[in-house]
């Protein structure tokens, strides 16, 4: 595994900067599944930026709320960050099941 050098914010801030901030949560998740159904270390990626994310967010860290808030999607609270984050991961983990399956 390749994360440990990954700095989840800034990927996070770029997944919702270029990729969600054009499509839905659910387009956004197939997107990083056709790439990380290829590759164990994106999806170790995609992982780490979403669970990093909620419990930053559940901790009080404004700056999720920057990341989010650079796409379509805006949120006004850490909570409201967390809880955007723990459906995507939950879209993701489907997509990325269903795909694999």
């Amino acid at each position: 595994m390749k994360t440990e050098n990954f700095n989840w914010k800034t990927g996070l801030a770029d997944l919702f900067g270029g990729s969600v901030n054009q499509q839905t949560l659910e387009e956004a998740a197939e997107l990083m599944v056709s790439v990380s159904v290829l590759d164990v270390d994106y999806h170790d990626e995609c992982l780490t930026m979403l669970n990093e994310g909620i419990l930053a967010a559940k901790a009080g860290d404004k700056s999720v709320m920057d990341c989010i808030n650079k796409s379509g999607y805006q949120v006004s609270t850490t909570l409201e960050a967390a809880k955007l984050l723990a459906d995507f991961r939950e879209i993701y983990l489907k997509e990325y099941e269903r795909t694999c399956s």
